[in-house]
């Protein structure tokens, strides 16, 4: 199951990459709604992950509640700008978005006995591109310009890749399992 959730992030990030590039102008409401399931669906994920095993990982507990919250104030945007205004809202997800980044960056960076967890340098670079995500963010004013379109679409790509990664990954583990179990 999380083989096909996984390959289905990876066409619908395929799919904003291509709008973003063919119909940016259209594109905006989507990309905004986009990246808000898609850090809700990865922080869920990275805290099942994180929460699973035999020992909790940090950075993908603290990625998780990251995603979750971000996701969250993204897809709530109107409600919460109606409550605190633009501004405000704008600064909270640019930071827990830099932040994000950050997670991605140091767990593309862990080395040891977990090794076939580890993510991969995709993630580290995954992670830059939130970062430049972020720090648009904070430095917005009136209306998103091409170096915004730019970065997202340069994210949507990134992250099309890194899931269909993942994904064919766990269709790996899962067929390898199997054969254990026939065996």
């Amino acid at each position: 199951m999380a083989f096909w959730i996984t390959l289905a992030r990876s066409v619908l990030a395929t799919a904003l990459g291509l709008a973003l590039i063919l119909q940016p102008e259209k594109t905006r409401p989507m990309l905004v709604n986009f990246m808000g399931m898609f850090w809700l669906m990865a922080g869920i994920m990275s805290l099942r992950w994180g929460a699973s095993g035999e020992r909790a990982r940090r950075a993908s507990v603290v990625a998780g509640i990251v995603g979750i919250v971000a996701g969250a104030l993204v897809l709530a945007r109107f409600f919460i700008i109606s409550v605190v205004g633009e501004p405000i809202v704008f600064v909270v997800v640019g930071s827990l978005i830099v932040l994000i980044g950050l997670v991605h960056i140091f767990e593309g960076l862990r080395t040891g006995d977990d090794r076939h967890r580890q993510r991969s340098w995709t993630s580290t670079v995954l992670g830059v591109f939130e970062i430049g995500l972020g720090a648009v963010l904070l430095t917005w004013r009136d209306e998103f310009g091409p170096l915004f379109y730019l970065i997202s679409t340069g994210w949507a790509f990134l992250g099309a890749l890194v899931l269909l990664r993942e994904a064919l990954l766990k269709r790996k583990a899962v067929r390898a399992a199997l054969s254990e179990e026939v065996r």
